[in-house]
């Protein structure tokens, strides 16, 4: 497969109607660049969409383990956190 990508290309790439992959690049939510009247995609704009994907959904979960598992002692209250930054010079 190319390295760009046209719309209808994408499509078949990511299993999506080309209606689908015009729609979600207009919107943004799709990375790509609108060329005359048509879309074209880089491939590797399209992989890296995904791995930030799982990356963004390891840390939520990361994230929503440590909070599972914290206690009052992992907490910092504002007030403290208040008192040591009027401490500061």
């Amino acid at each position: 497969m190319p390295e760009i990508l046209t719309t209808e290309q994408a499509a078949i790439y990511l299993q999506l109607s080309p209606d689908a992959v015009k729609r979600l690049a207009r919107l943004g939510r799709l990375p790509g660049a609108k060329v005359g009247r048509g879309w074209r995609f880089r491939k590797v704009d399209l992989d890296g969409m995904f791995v930030e994907a799982a990356v963004d959904r390891v840390l939520a979960e990361e994230a929503e383990r440590r909070a599972a598992e914290a206690t009052e002692e992992d907490f910092v209250s504002w007030e403290e956190v208040k008192a040591k930054s009027e401490a500061l010079p």
